[in-house]
């Protein structure tokens, strides 16, 4: 019998890994054309650009809490690995370009590669393709909460290595989890339960409509 291209692995009755599907994106409008996959970065771009200006600040803590994340993990569950990796990558190098698209209205290749942000824009790029790739695996639907789980997580891991390569001065040596990460995980993980259920219910919208 032949293989499919994609291997399937189980564990238990789950698959870690199933065969590829379509993206949520081309699931809700089946007939999209370039034009229209080109109208849903620049949207995905422009909603992540104002996600980022809604934001407060911890005291003590140059890094704002923003539902920016928010944004990007729609990217990846909503526009697929593709579309969601052109969007994230897009939304980086606008604001490298120099518009006000980032937090606070950060802008500029120096307010990234001089900022203490730097790491987590670039997480921003690694969660929304890996998410993409796993909601067009299987991991969508009532599984939806698992990909955007593991793309809030991987936003943190360049975040630290970023703080940990270069010397901002913050955060203060042996409080990088103590500054740097667990302030910011009672919100991430409302964020990324509610990108679940955004997404999980569009899926459930479009396979009513087939």
């Amino acid at each position: 019998m032949q293989q499919s291209a994609v291997t399937v692995r189980r564990v238990g009755s789950y698959s870690l890994l199933g065969p590829v599907e379509t993206s949520l994106f081309e699931r809700l409008v089946p007939s999209a054309n370039s034009w229209h996959k080109s109208s849903a970065v620049i949207v995905g771009i422009l909603l992540v650009s104002l996600l980022a200006q809604t934001r407060f600040f911890i005291p003590d803590n140059p890094v704002p809490i923003t539902l920016q994340g928010f944004g990007v993990l729609m990217l990846g569950g909503v526009l697929g690995w593709r579309l969601g990796l052109i969007a994230a990558t897009g939304y980086y190098l606008v604001g490298m370009a120099g518009l006000p698209v980032f937090a606070s209205g950060g802008e500029g290749v120096d307010y990234v590669i001089h900022g203490v942000t730097g790491g987590y824009l670039l997480g921003f790029i690694v969660s929304a393709g890996v998410i993409g790739f796993l909601s067009q695996r299987g991991w969508n639907r009532g599984r939806s909460l698992w990909p955007m789980l593991i793309g809030s997580l991987l936003i943190y891991a360049p975040a630290m290595i970023w703080l940990s390569v270069f010397d901002f001065s913050w955060p203060a040596e042996g409080k990088m989890l103590s500054s740097a990460l667990y302030p910011f995980l009672p919100g991430d993980i409302l964020k990324l339960m509610a990108a679940a259920a955004v997404t999980g219910g569009l899926w459930r919208f479009a396979d009513s409509k087939r």
